[in-house]
């Protein structure tokens, strides 16, 4: 692996290059570059190369050159093997362990070479002086040959029974392990799926029975769980690893929460993919009540909000109308107030006769009442086309005075009197009427006195 052009300014003795081994990026390459070489080996398919124990061993190696590379230098073959200042114990601790499993000495010290093999090839990679890559590879294989002399010393030591006792203590541990996970997995109600890397079922708990057909355990698991798939890589593009996805079976009688975990994140000796299925049909029927109830809510508050907008709209219109009818009424009152009680008051203070002056007055006050209380105006507005004369002969016509009386008491003749009669019938608009001219009056006029 390269490294970026700041790298490559800094990295000029051994002891950088050790340093440089330091790192996210160098991890990921070392973790990539040692399971190629113990698959290439024969041992990854004998270990469970979990990722944390690969990281662990790469770091338990290094740690003793990383701080001997930032202090005083690093040590010969001969002062490492003594192991005076325990730098080899982390990794000695972690071969008893293993051989408390039942690793041989063979398999692990195969096993620890090929790490070592796989931080040179990152050493080797590296854009660094010849030289000093040299010098930091020799130092590394220095390390390494003295930590396989100190492990080969530890591992002679141990006798046989005591190595039977741990190998016997480890065996009881792994079967008690692997009861209890065999126990939790077949009291669980999750469906739990191992697939190969080709999508088939080799592993399925005891819930993955009762939910799914044994017998077409055989075909690829996106068939059996009826995922829209045409192989692994399809199938992980429609579900991602690691994210929760909602899947049903038969026909939505069962719903459940899927998850794919590729084993290899798990474990770098392993292939294939775990499927993980909560069951949450539960869940899933009363969140479909909610939304049921939601929409009902809702297509009742749409009703409603249609029912409040028609009211509304009526509501407008009846205001609107309101609003006519005051425009209305005002320009009712104006016109009443300009083309009546306006010439009728002009009239009156010009007015001489008592009698007509009161005939004003009761106009006015007709008029007045009818504005407050609503009403039309009567035929009283038409009084006010009257003349004076005219007034006074309306008068003796009310009180009952034939024609010729009217002549005499107002000094006029005949014929004038029967000019204002008709005259006075035009201006009420009985001109093309046989209603009597004193009917008239006394059936129309009712709430105004012409008399003296």
């Amino acid at each position: 692996m390269s490294n970026s052009h700041a790298e490559v300014r800094t990295i000029r003795t051994a002891a950088d290059i050790l340093l440089s081994l330091r790192g996210a990026s160098r991890v990921e390459s070392f973790l990539e570059k040692w399971k190629r070489n113990m698959d290439l080996a024969g041992y990854l398919e004998h270990t469970t190369a979990k990722r944390e124990d690969c990281i662990r061993s790469y770091e338990g190696f290094l740690e003793p050159v990383w701080a001997d590379a930032q202090g005083a230098g690093a040590r010969g073959f001969a002062q490492l093997i003594s192991n005076d200042d325990g730098w080899a114990d982390a990794v000695v601790e972690m071969a008893r362990r293993h051989r408390s499993r039942g690793v041989t000495p063979e398999m692990f010290i195969g096993c620890f070479e090929t790490l070592v093999q796989s931080i040179e090839e990152i050493v080797t990679e590296m854009e660094a002086p010849a030289a000093e890559a040299l010098k930091a590879g020799t130092t590394l294989r220095a390390y390494a040959d003295a930590l396989v002399a100190v492990l080969v010393a530890d591992w002679s030591a141990s006798s046989s029974r005591d190595m039977l006792a741990e190998l016997d203590g480890a065996n009881r541990q792994l079967t008690l392990q692997k009861n209890k996970y065999e126990n939790i997995l077949a009291s669980t109600s999750d469906v739990v799926l191992v697939v190969d890397d080709e999508g088939r079922i080799v592993e399925a708990n005891e819930s993955a029975c009762m939910y799914l057909d044994e017998s077409r355990f055989h075909e690829p698991v996106w068939d059996v769980l009826g995922l829209e798939a045409g192989g692994m890589e399809d199938l992980a593009s429609f579900y991602p690893p690691d994210v929760a996805h909602e899947i049903s079976l038969y026909d939505e009688e069962f719903f459940f929460e899927l998850r794919v975990v590729p084993l290899h994140s798990v474990s770098l000796a392993s292939t294939g993919y775990l499927f993980l299925l909560t069951n949450i049909t539960q869940h899933v029927k009363q969140r479909e009540i909610l939304e049921e109830k939601v929409r009902e809510r809702t297509s009742e508050l749409e009703q409603e909000k249609n029912r409040l907008e028609e009211m509304n709209i009526t509501l407008r219109n009846v205001m609107g109308s309101i609003e006519n009818d005051r425009k209305d009424l005002e320009r009712s009152i104006s016109a009443t107030v300009e083309n009546l009680l306006l010439p009728t008051m002009s009239r009156l203070k010009n007015e001489g006769s008592a009698a007509v002056r009161k005939g004003y007055i009761d106009i006015i006050e007709d008029q007045l009442s009818r504005l407050h209380t609503g009403g039309e105006s009567g035929a009283e507005a038409h009084l006010l086309k009257l003349t004076p004369t005219e007034m006074r002969i309306c008068q003796f016509i009310q009180a009952g005075s034939a024609s010729k009386d009217i002549a005499e008491a107002m000094n006029l003749s005949l014929t004038t009197v029967q000019t204002h009669r008709r005259n006075i019938r035009k201006k009420f608009g009985l001109h093309n009427s046989n209603v009597n001219l004193y009917n008239f009056l006394h059936s129309g006029h009712k709430g105004v006195d012409l008399a003296d």
